[in-house]
């Protein structure tokens, strides 16, 4: 089997994530176009790259971007780094001649994205994104399920992306609270996600209002806390907007919603039927069959819930019947990008699709003042 060579362009949480997605996919899948290897890594620093080799035993780690892509064993690039170095970095792998799967959102405004999506499209690399909820099991049923007509005409949509991770007034500034380097907030950490699950199911939609909210309008600059930096970007956010067929949706996203850990709550009504999905619930997804006759008692009318779990039809060696995990749906999206590279059929969002995902963005941002 031919290997594929991949190196990790930024190496914290999410770089951490990718590695292992990567690293599993021998494990969870046959008949795999290659056999992917992580062959390096670059961090910000010196000493983190250092440190990063010593604790994964990867061969070759850099803090310079450059020495990774001049390899010739790197076949794709990873991008997981702050949103405002996806363009460059994008910019000098695809000149590089790198397939490239980045991370959300794609970019750090409309501009840079849709200046990342002329360079894929002239360099002719593959290209990936890593919205892997487009990959939970009971998301793929819900998306067959509105193929199949099974909701109707779709009426409503609801999705909210839930954190709590910033309630703390005294948690320092990162690369997430600066605009000049996030491009926004809660909306375009978490609400990504929302948009491109909205479009994924349900195609374009026309974002019609927005409004955010900063509650923490000043936070120390370091972890000593010996200054203070304000804060730019939106704790909360919710867009309204409208599908093609004239329903309404609406998109929240926060990172101060007390109580919640990693919450992606979507809830979709057509005339016929309904679905509902949780991600803290995420082996189940919620169906509502308007057509189920009622009557005494209620009949047989009321959601059901279907066993999803972790039923990935194959290639996929684990069996259906274990409970679904955060990182699974990172390991499926990964396998996808592989598709893609072998020029097989694939599922994954393309770089039009980020696109769109920060057009919306952009939209939302102006009419909420951020």
């Amino acid at each position: 089997m031919e290997r594929l060579g991949i190196g990790i362009v930024g190496f914290g949480f999410i770089g951490r994530v990718h590695a292992l997605a990567f690293s599993a996919l021998p494990f969870y899948y046959s008949d795999l176009p290659f056999l992917p290897e992580i062959r390096g890594i670059c961090t910000s620093r010196e000493e983190t790259a250092r440190k990063a080799k010593e604790e994964t035993g990867i061969p070759f780690a850099t803090h310079r971007v450059e020495e990774l892509l001049e390899r010739e064993d790197i076949d794709v690039v990873v991008v997981a780094t702050p949103n405002a170095l996806h363009l460059p970095v994008v910019e000098q792998a695809a000149k590089a001649q790198k397939h490239i799967y980045c991370d959300k959102p794609l970019a750090l405004n409309l501009r840079e994205a849709e200046r990342i999506q002329e360079i894929v499209t002239q360099s002719r690399v593959a290209f990936g994104m890593a919205f892997q909820n487009r990959f939970v099991p009971a998301i793929l049923r819900a998306r067959e399920l509105i193929n199949e007509g099974f909701l109707g005409e779709v009426v409503r949509v609801r999705a909210q992306y839930l954190h709590s991770g910033y309630n703390d007034p005294r948690r320092p500034m990162s690369w997430r609270l600066r605009k000049d380097l996030a491009g926004g907030g809660a909306l375009a950490d978490l609400g990504s996600h929302l948009i491109d699950l909205v479009h994924y199911l349900l195609g374009a939609f026309v974002v019609t209002g927005a409004r955010g909210k900063t509650f923490i309008t000043k936070r120390p600059r370091n972890p000593e806390g010996e200054d203070f930096e304000e804060v730019l970007v939106d704790d909360w956010a919710e867009v309204s907007g409208v599908l093609a067929n004239g329903a309404p949706l609406t998109i929240e996203a926060s990172r101060f919603a007390t109580g919640s850990c990693d919450e992606l709550r979507l809830e979709i009504e057509g005339m016929e039927g309904a679905v509902r999905f949780n991600s803290m619930q995420p082996n189940f997804l919620e169906v509502y069959d308007a057509r189920e006759r009622g009557g005494p008692y209620g009949g047989n009318r009321g959601f059901k819930l279907i066993e999803s779990v972790h039923q990935y039809p194959y290639p996929n060696r684990i069996p259906g019947k274990f409970a679904i995990g955060w990182v699974r749906p990172h390991i499926a999206c990964a396998h996808d990008f592989l598709l893609r590279i072998a020029g097989q059929p694939s599922l994954g969002a393309t770089v039009a699709d980020g696109v769109f995902v920060q057009r919306v963005l952009e939209s939302a941002y102006a009419l909420s003042g951020y």
